[in-house]
């Protein structure tokens, strides 16, 4: 199928040629490498010129670091492709990612280098820069930007060499005809492959055991052989005073179900998969045809969540322009350690207040930890470094025991919280308090059967927030004593 040009390719070209914003997106899609399976573009620049960017302040918000920006974009650049090849059925786990930068002026590799604290290599005739954080950097030409994760030299080399050479775009029917959404208004346009995807022995123990199923006495064939025939999904973003979204689920034959259960089964699968997303309950839901469509608003929050599920693979090295990476004042140090001490803050507070339970949430959890990963470390506290490298895997282990509970697991994983994975004893920041001989007990004392394997995932989950916060308030103690400001 990702060998031929169909009429889908053919119709995104010709759209994308038609104006110079759309040949823009069009010179990054083509780089894409073959295999992808889900992909995001985002304009920037219309993003920043909406009426809600503007009455939010969004580009000096982008600009600054500040913990409530709704997504992390770099500001060098105007237009940004992402694309990646997930595992659909265990997880969404990234197998692959790439990010596609259209640079405002040119980026030298060196300088990224230098504040991704990593070191310039040359491959394939190709200048790019390794980071730490599992990625290389990849200067295609001067206005386009690469990033690659992991770090793989070879397939870097590979894509490097494919992606200076350009041509015709690699990635699947479906995910081009999706993309030619973003030239007919919306800012943000995200998309996944699922065609050929879904193991239908997991569908129908998903099915068996679906207590939804059950109530509203839906037939399990019937539902087997339209999810067995899942398409894909498209999500568009368009701001205007709001951020309005919708969504088209896709399947290859008719949907046959009423609105009320197309959508109950949506939600209870955001759910079962531990991605409920906030604001979707309130959407609206219609049935056309072969898909399923949903309209609805986004929060701030759940702009950011959703668009976690794609994300450019590092942003440390954002807000470059006029930065000096070699040294740093004082008032550098006091203000850098704030923006990402807030936006760490901000993070948080949303993964506490959007959950309604303790079981939807793990997948978010885990990509809010990436997140933290993700932000900018420059002239930034190494104390407050550390609190966010503890942060990252506490919330990782916490995330860890609600996925292991739908196997009913979960138990090993909480003894991470006390063995010097992620916060514990000792560390410095006002948390030897917590009562340990509680927590493993508890552990213990959990069965192995769903019902206690589940309870045993809450009570990590619980445990970990209440390091979190214990950390959290000792290192906001020290960061103001330190610098004289309110962190």
């Amino acid at each position: 199928m990702l060998k031929y040009i169909s009429a889908a390719t053919i119709c995104l070209s010709a759209l994308m040629l038609c104006s110079t914003d759309a040949s823009e997106f069009a010179k990054l899609t083509e780089k894409v490498p073959r295999g992808a399976n889900a992909i995001l573009l985002i304009d920037v620049d219309k993003t920043l010129a909406s009426p809600i960017a503007k009455a939010k302040s969004w580009q000096s918000r982008l600009e600054q670091g500040a913990s409530d920006r709704p997504m992390y974009l770099p500001p060098e650049a105007d237009k940004i492709v992402v694309a990646a090849l997930l595992d659909e059925v265990r997880g969404f786990n990234r197998i692959w990612e790439v990010a596609l930068m259209g640079l405002k002026e040119p980026m030298p590799i060196s300088l990224v280098a230098r504040a991704e604290g990593g070191y310039t290599d040359n491959i394939n005739g190709i200048n790019v820069a390794w980071v730490p954080s599992d990625a290389y950097f990849i200067e295609i030409d001067s206005s386009t930007l690469g990033l690659m994760a992991p770090a793989e030299r070879q397939a870097v080399s590979r894509w490097a060499a494919r992606a200076k050479r350009g041509g015709t775009m690699e990635i699947s029917d479906y995910l081009g005809a999706a993309a030619t959404a973003v030239n007919q208004g919306p800012q943000i346009v995200l998309a996944i492959d699922a065609i050929d995807a879904v193991q239908p022995h997991r569908v129908r123990e998903k099915l068996e055991k679906s207590e939804y199923v059950q109530k509203h006495s839906l037939k399990p064939d019937d539902l087997m052989k339209l999810i067995g025939g899942l398409r894909g999904v498209v999500l568009k973003i368009t701001l205007t005073d709001k951020i309005n979204a919708s969504a088209r689920i896709d399947f290859s034959t008719p949907v046959g179900l009423s609105e009320m259960a197309a959508k109950g089964l949506v939600l209870q699968a955001l759910e079962s998969m531990q991605m409920e997303l906030p604001d979707t309950e309130n959407w609206n839901c219609s049935v056309s045809g072969n898909s399923v469509l949903l309209e609805g608003e986004f929060s701030t929050d759940g702009l950011r969540r959703v668009l976690s599920l794609m994300e450019v693979p590092t942003t440390k090295f954002s807000s470059l322009k006029d930065a000096n990476v070699e040294e740093a004042s004082g008032d550098d140090m006091a203000k850098n350690s704030l923006a990402y001490f807030k936006a760490v803050d901000s993070m948080l507070k949303d993964l506490k207040s959007k959950s309604k339970s303790a079981n939807s949430d793990a997948y978010w959890i885990d990509k809010y930890a990436s997140k933290i990963d993700r932000l900018p470390i420059l002239h930034v506290d190494e104390d407050l470094l550390v609190y966010g490298e503890q942060l990252s895997e506490t919330l990782r282990i916490m995330s860890g025991s609600r996925k292991m509970t739908n196997l009913q697991g979960g138990v090993a994983s909480r003894s991470d919280l006390n063995t010097g994975n992620g916060f514990n004893v000792g560390t410095g920041y006002g948390y030897g308090s917590y009562n340990y001989s509680t927590a493993r007990s508890r552990a213990r004392n959990a069965g192995v059967d769903r019902a206690n394997a589940a309870a045993s995932g809450t009570v990590t989950k619980l445990e970990g927030w209440n390091l979190i916060d214990n950390a959290t308030v000792g290192i906001r103690r020290e960061m103001t004593k330190r610098y004289n400001m309110e962190f």
